[in-house]
């Protein structure tokens, strides 16, 4: 799939407009902004309104997507999604293939990209546009842009540059939500993203609100954290209803503090992103394109549109019952596939999800390497396994901790140790063989 593909997939999926590059008939290169309203398979070909940059006219156009030389999605632009082409590419994805090939890694890729852009630091920035638009009307949903403001919105509406320091720096427009005033200047503490109709010439809120977590001012960055207690926070689930509770909690907390600001005035916040991701997965694609994707890259994305190497079930032996239906479909995974991914934000059960993948795998007769690219979970995992007991006594569990000289020196002690344990525990291989049976019938009931 080709980088143009990519932002077309993504910008259908999304509601955005596309920045693009275009080659016509007569050889000449003209730069356009398209929002696509359908697509035509037969001649890859794309019914878009399209926003000729130097003149500022909206037209009806047909673009051949072979004829596009680049094209970029604009954020916080507003598109109206085509649902009935988003729905057909969901169902027949092989119809698809000629444009959008591995589409499951692809939402992935956009997954991952947007975790990225969470994850920077948001500031206050500069616009010099803030001042003429009334933020007053946007109770009715959006307003109305002018001539002059609409061009200078498109010159400069929402930009993205790689800078001399390497980061990507990306501006967007917010109406004000809540305010925090502090020594340091001004912690924008929640706001609603603003996106640009560019049919209507509107500016449109959106409905939902966007805390800022994290908040760098002058380079110091300050947390939310500093404004509630840890019981509060979960008043931030729920935005809409527990605004005016936020609020209040801000303001009890913190006396010295003059008050919160919540006038919906347009603000803009300031985006640094370190990691160009887009440029590192169109790398990746092309790899899948190539069909020279290495092992690791096809374990951490799967390859959801081929079947698994092995097809039967294996029946799950857990440790414990805190595991809930995606951690079961992880373990399952892995006993299917040669390797496997274990990732997710902390709290969310990963130590518990490899522990019993571990497990799963010796009641299954089979062997596990287990690693990661820091020392903590694998210790962690390691001290879990070597705590188990039955009866009161530990069990001899077969594992070892690998790593540099000392860890290996160790674990030659260890395998001495642990044969030592168990050459002359007996083995009841008639109790371990029931015990296998009814875990497969189990897993069998869990599979239907």
């Amino acid at each position: 799939m080709t980088s143009v593909c990519r932002e077309l997939f993504k910008a259908i999926h999304e509601g955005k407009w596309l920045s693009i590059e275009y080659r016509n008939k007569n050889g000449q290169i003209t730069k356009y902004w398209i929002g696509i309203k359908s697509l035509a398979l037969r001649d890859r070909s794309l019914s878009v309104d399209g926003l000729h940059l130097g003149r500022l006219v909206i037209q009806g156009l047909k673009i051949y997507i072979d004829s596009i030389l680049s094209a970029k999605i604009i954020e916080g632009s507003y598109c109206k999604v085509n649902e009935k082409l988003v729905e057909d590419i969901k169902l027949n994805p092989q119809k698809y293939a000629g444009l959008f090939d591995q589409i499951p890694n692809l939402r992935i890729l956009n997954y991952l990209i947007d975790c990225n852009r969470l994850d920077a630091t948001p500031y206050s920035c500069e616009y010099k546009l803030i001042h003429c638009i009334d933020a007053d009307r946007f109770e009715d949903g959006g307003i109305i842009l002018n001539e002059e403001q609409f061009a200078e919105i498109v010159k400069a509406f929402q930009y993205q540059a790689n800078n001399q320091d390497g980061k990507i720096r990306v501006k967007q427009l917010g109406l004000n939500a809540i305010s925090v005033p502090v020594k340091q200047g001004l912690y924008v503490l929640a706001y609603r993203k603003l996106h640009l109709d560019v049919v209507n010439h509107t500016m449109r809120a959106d409905k939902n609100i966007t805390f800022c977590r994290e908040f760098s001012i002058d380079g110091e960055k300050l947390s939310i954290r500093q404004f509630l207690e840890p019981y509060e926070m979960d008043l931030l689930d729920d935005p809409h209803t527990n605004l005016e509770t936020i609020k209040d909690c801000i303001t009890v907390n913190h006396p010295n503090l003059r008050g919160v600001d919540d006038m919906p005035y347009v603000i803009a916040i300031g985006m640094d992103y370190l990691l160009d991701l887009e440029h590192e997965y169109s790398a990746i694609m092309a790899m899948y394109q190539g069909e020279k994707v290495t092992a690791p890259i096809r374990a951490f994305f799967g390859e959801y549109l081929k079947r698994p190497i092995r097809r039967k079930q294996y029946p799950l032996a857990l440790l414990n019952h805190r595991v809930n239906l995606d951690q079961l479909l992880a373990i399952n995974n892995a006993m299917r596939y040669p390797l496997a991914y274990i990732q997710g934000p902390p709290g969310t059960g990963k130590t518990n999800t490899i522990l019993n993948t571990i497990m799963t795998a010796f009641f299954n007769d089979r062997t596990v390497l287990f690693a990661s690219n820091n020392n903590h979970p694998i210790d962690e995992v390691y001290r879990k396994m070597r705590e188990l007991t039955y009866q009161g006594r530990p069990i001899p569990f077969p594992m070892i901790r690998l790593g540099n000289l000392e860890k290996e020196s160790k674990a030659l002690d260890e395998m001495r140790a642990l044969y030592e344990k168990v050459k002359y525990v007996n083995v009841f291989d008639a109790t371990l063989d029931k015990q296998k049976v009814q875990k497969v019938q189990r897993t069998a009931q869990l599979t239907k």
